[in-house]
């Protein structure tokens, strides 16, 4: 017996600590179907403790207010967006190959779940008076859309590239490559297939090239 208790105590915690964090990711988990769908005004705590499996009172252990569950799931979700600079980075190989990967990969974020959710969640913040409007903007677009600029700024020369206004050439690529697949996603139209994706991106890619290659004549 004497052996038998350390290990008892011992291992408790342990249980205890893993519990109390599935209960916090449970929350987080629900909390984000039920705003995303309901809105946050609408969304009920009761029902959200019996579809996270926990009390009431366990939601208010982990969150002191209805506002700072919130708040806390903003700053999850935009905890997982990747990094702009990473997105952007086009890599080594030929310039279209390149832009043709970024593209890809903006497309992938523009209708990700994470980045719909996000947007639902930081609108409803905006009703509520907790972010200002544009939140979304500001915290999902404006940080991909500063890095890709800054990358034709600094080697839009080297590529071929005549840029002479950067921010407005990020807001035709943006536009071109991304605009209708996260339209049609947000708006509840069919997705592009995949096959038709590919032909978007390449399509896109190929206008941008076209309207900003240097002429010959122009590379020294």
């Amino acid at each position: 017996m004497a052996t038998s208790t350390p290990q008892t105590s011992g291992h408790a915690p342990r249980r205890g600590r893993r519990a109390d964090s599935d209960k916090h990711r449970a929350i987080l988990v629900e909390a984000r179907r039920m705003f995303t769908r309901a809105g946050f005004e609408a969304a009920n705590m009761d029902r959200l403790a019996a579809v996270a499996g926990v009390s009431k009172a366990t939601i208010y252990k982990h969150f002191q207010s209805k506002e700072q569950l919130l708040q806390a799931l903003l700053d999850d979700l935009l905890g997982h967006l990747p990094a702009p600079a990473t997105l952007v980075d086009r890599g080594q190989g030929p310039l279209p190959e390149r832009l043709l990967t970024i593209g890809q990969q903006l497309c992938a974020l523009a209708t990700s779940q994470l980045v719909l959710d996000a947007r639902a969640l930081l609108d409803a913040a905006a009703k509520s008076g907790w972010t200002a409007p544009g939140a979304f903007w500001t915290c999902c677009v404006a940080p991909y859309r500063a890095a890709f600029a800054a990358m034709l700024d600094q080697t839009a020369d080297d590529d071929g590239l005549e840029i002479t206004d950067a921010e407005m050439a990020t807001s035709q690529f943006f536009a071109l490559v991304a605009s209708e697949p996260f339209l049609r996603l947000a708006s509840g139209a069919p997705p592009l297939t995949k096959a038709a994706l590919t032909g978007h991106v390449t399509a896109a890619v190929g206008t941008f090239l076209r309207a900003y290659r240097q002429a010959p004549a122009a590379r020294t």
